[in-house]
């Protein structure tokens, strides 16, 4: 891996390690690659493209009141959220209190009543919640991939049972490059019908936007003033990535 090792941690489900590059840090579960990165200086920049697209879900639901995350990872997420809103209280469940515990404490993971961490399994946690929410992310990897729980029928009724009546349900996807992904396609249209767009992202991942409500407007000057408002408070070329969401 590059850059300088900081930490390494272990739990059952393997190791944990933690990386300065230059102005980043960086987690890692292992050989297969980095699970999030941070720009220790601004924290809430979202560093990696496929956060920035997974972020454009907040177009389509602007003033979200409740999130609910799958998946910590260091925290990235998190951060960007907690900056765009000031109004926003988000929800995560994390499988492994060693991730919890690392991205606390090297990843300026942010102490705030807006934020409740719950460790558990996903689809665990899922099933046992009636609370609804506005914006549900789900980003399930391991340092050998995408967790396929993530396009599992029930996996995806579950996050759709708790989507509130204009949610919006974001997946991280990972389709090697394709633009494609099969599987993904096939469930996402048994539950949303129609009603969802995909965006592909250079490093491989594939983000899918399901909307609960029915299909919003997506055409890129619909969605400019929400882009430049992304742009204001994130940072990150909104505008130049809403060319790449598309049909599904």
């Amino acid at each position: 891996m590059q850059g300088t090792e900081i930490t390494r941690q272990f739990d059952e489900h393997g190791p944990i390690y933690v990386y300065d590059d230059g102005p980043y840090r960086y987690m890692s579960f292992g050989s297969g690659g980095e699970q999030s990165r941070i720009d220790r200086s601004r924290p809430d920049y979202p560093v990696y493209q496929y956060l920035q697209v997974m972020l454009l879900g907040l177009l389509y639901q602007p003033a979200p009141q409740q999130a609910l995350m799958l998946g910590l990872g260091g925290g990235s997420l998190v951060h960007a959220l907690l900056s765009y809103s000031a109004n926003l209280e988000i929800t995560v469940a994390e499988l492994r209190q060693q991730v919890l515990n690392t991205a606390t404490e090297y990843f300026q993971l942010p102490d705030t009543p807006r934020l409740t961490i719950t460790i558990s399994d996903a689809m665990e946690y899922l099933c046992q919640q009636n609370s609804t929410y506005d914006l549900i992310f789900t980003d399930l990897f391991s340092d050998t991939g995408m967790q396929h729980q993530q396009l599992q029928k029930e996996y995806l009724e579950q996050c759709y049972r708790l989507l509130s009546d204009q949610g919006v349900l974001v997946l991280n996807l990972w389709d090697e490059g394709h633009g494609y992904h099969p599987r993904a396609n096939q469930q996402l249209s048994d539950l949303f019908g129609d009603n969802w767009l995909c965006c592909t992202v250079d490093s491989g991942n594939l983000i899918a936007f399901g909307f609960k409500g029915g299909k919003p407007e997506s055409n890129p000057r619909a969605l400019l003033n929400g882009a430049k408002k992304l742009e204001k408070r994130l940072g990150f070329p909104a505008r130049k990535l809403l060319n790449r969401i598309r049909e599904s």
